[in-house]
């Protein structure tokens, strides 16, 4: 004997606007009066794992299997959970989103197994009276807000204020810090947003929200941390789920691989893709609490646009509205995926992968953004599928992108890998400069008034290369060593340099310095060396060896660099030819192909 129950609602927001709203099911399961859960993952034996939750609701400690969601964004999405124990033995609840008129129709269905047939009154009162009610309050209150009759889509905003003294002494710590025009707004944020909003701080978002700097805003959380305003995470992002599946408070508890319980993977925890620092309120400003009320639901992987479970021997054809964009077909049970791309102009409108594991085809497919997808599961085994949006890093500060901030460098020096963890860090450019005859230097003006001269020399620098969106990674003798992620920025704080140098020059007098730059641009990995993040490979070097190269007055680049077209811009606009050389690189195999630009300075 089964419980059935249908309501239906009519809203007048369009299924696209209130998706992210209704399909938050933990933000909805809340409202609804849901208890709170805990779960963990079981791994499977053929890949990605099973969840397990456990909750206290009306008397009894209840365990369930959260079968996978399945869900095609701004349609419908629908879940199993199989009781243990307790009252009901199977639940399964599904939401629809079909449009009418200029609004949508709301569908939710409700389907329960009782385990008793005594249950059957109780569960007819909870679910068809009291959950109704509560769901569809819930409804009617994101539609309110989307029509501007609400200030929140759910819950009123309630201030948390946050400690007047302790706001006060952060405010004067902070009154010199960059960004901090928005520091009033960073507070105002802390105070009044939702826990989930504030578990996981990404400054570029919060900028965006606030039409500021993405970098000025980075530098005041960044600042803001070192304050005790917040408390700064390392995130180490499953290239799968791409949850955190493990977040760290400092980099010394970073190891090489991590590991994904929900998906049941190992990966490689690289600073250009896998770590990205986060924030959160530091609890004496004010304590974060994330609960769980749902953990599967499709606002809990917005970047997955289908996800469906699919039979052994089933096909299935999916009609699917997808907006111009690079899509992966993929599932953590196969070791393969299709890459699958939209375009507009494209009148191919039925398309069709096929699983065979491990693997799917085919690997590419060119479709119509509304298109027919048939998925063929040709396999004695279930499968979980899913469409995922390829995502950049446009919203993600990164490791690598952090380490190679001046202003993270200064605040948290300490912040270094344990000894012998080397992790990838991608592709960076590393500057090398040296102060041609220092030797002579030292001996025509005296060894203190050449250390100053040098001292002075390094503080130039520094401010350069911390304007041009770089950091010092370290000085060695009278050299820096630089590092910084866009090339052609690295290209414009060369010329500056000289130009600083010849400035600094005309008004000292006699003896001149002139510096030496070599520049190369490619992977490395960064390595703690002298309790201080350093960067180590074949890419560091050759920049130092390019900078041995250098003549001085001129910048000499690697081919690397001379091919990059933020470089080619730079350039054009300063009118440089370059000399090109094919040399021999003292401590590198085979010739190389140099570029030797004159910096135009005396």
């Amino acid at each position: 004997m089964r419980a059935r129950f249908v309501w239906k609602l009519v809203l007048e927001a369009t299924p696209d606007r209130l998706w992210q709203y209704v399909a938050d099911t933990n933000r909805i399961n809340q409202y609804a009066g849901l208890p709170e859960f805990t779960f963990h993952y079981v791994p499977a034996p053929d890949g990605g794992s099973r969840q397990i939750g456990e909750t206290r609701y009306m008397g009894w400690r209840l365990q369930w299997e959260e079968h996978p969601f399945e869900w095609i964004e701004g349609q419908y999405f629908q879940v199993i959970r199989s009781y243990r124990n307790g009252p009901i033995r199977e639940f399964h609840t599904s939401v629809r989103l079909t449009p009418q008129g200029g609004g949508t129709l709301l569908e939710q269905t409700l389907d329960a197994e009782p385990r008793w047939i005594f249950a059957m009154p109780a569960l007819w009162w909870e679910v068809g009276v009291t959950s109704k009610r509560r769901f569809m309050a819930a409804y009617h209150k994101i539609d309110q807000f989307l029509r501007h009759e609400s200030g929140s889509p759910l819950e009123p905003l309630t201030r948390q204020a946050a400690p007047a003294g302790r706001i006060d002494i952060i405010r004067r710590r902070l009154e010199k810090a960059p960004g901090v025009s928005h520091l009033s707004r960073l507070i105002q944020d802390i105070e009044t947003l939702e826990d989930e909003a504030l578990d996981r701080m990404r400054p570029f978002v919060f900028a965006d929200r606030w039409q500021a700097d993405r970098r000025e805003t980075l530098k005041l959380f960044l600042h803001a941390a070192q304050s005790g305003l917040l408390d700064l995470s390392w995130d180490v992002i499953c290239p799968g789920c791409r949850g955190a599946s493990e977040r760290h408070a400092t980099l010394r508890h970073l190891r090489t691989q991590a590991h994904c319980p929900a998906c049941n993977i190992q990966y490689d925890a690289d600073f250009a893709d896998r770590v990205e620092l986060t924030f959160r309120p530091n609890t004496l400003i004010r304590r974060v609490d994330v609960l769980r009320y749902c953990s599967g639901g499709p606002m809990n992987s917005p970047h997955t646009v289908v996800q469906q479970n699919l039979e052994p021997g089933e096909s299935r054809i999916l009609q699917l509205r997808l907006n111009p964009w690079k899509y992966h077909v993929r599932s953590p049970k196969l070791s393969s995926e299709t890459d699958l791309r939209t375009d507009a102009a494209n009148e191919c409108s039925e398309a069709a992968v096929t699983i065979h594991r491990p693997t799917i085809e085919p690997k590419t497919l060119e479709v119509n953004p509304n298109v027919a997808l048939t998925i063929h599961n040709k396999d004695n085994k279930p499968i979980t599928i899913s469409l995922e949006r390829v995502a950049g890093h446009e919203n993600a500060a990164t490791a690598a992108m952090v380490i190679a901030m001046q202003e993270f460098r200064t605040l948290f020096s300490e912040e270094v890998l344990a000894p012998e963890t080397p992790i990838s860090v991608g592709a960076v450019t590393l500057l090398f400069t040296d102060l041609k005859a220092s030797t002579a230097l030292y001996e025509s003006i005296g060894e203190a008034p050449a250390y100053s001269l040098v001292q002075r020399h390094f503080d130039i620098l520094r401010d350069i290369v911390s304007t041009s969106e770089g950091a010092i990674v370290k000085t060695i003798g009278d050299a820096v060593m630089a590092a910084f992620l866009d090339p052609a920025r690295a290209v414009g704080a060369a010329f500056e340099m000289h130009e600083a140098m010849q400035k600094y020059n005309a008004g000292r007098g006699e003896p001149n310095l002139v510096l030496k730059i070599g520049i190369h641009h490619g992977p490395c990995i960064t390595v703690n060396q002298n309790d201080a993040l350093d960067y180590f490979g074949t890419t560091v070097n050759l920049a130092a060896r390019l900078q041995r190269e250098s003549q001085g007055n001129d910048v000499v680049l690697s081919e690397e660099m001379w091919e990059d077209p933020g470089v080619q811009q730079v350039l054009q606009k300063r009118g440089c030819q370059p000399e090109l050389r094919d040399c021999m690189v003292r401590g590198l195999t085979g010739t190389r192909k140099l570029y030797i630009l004159n910096s135009g300075t005396r």
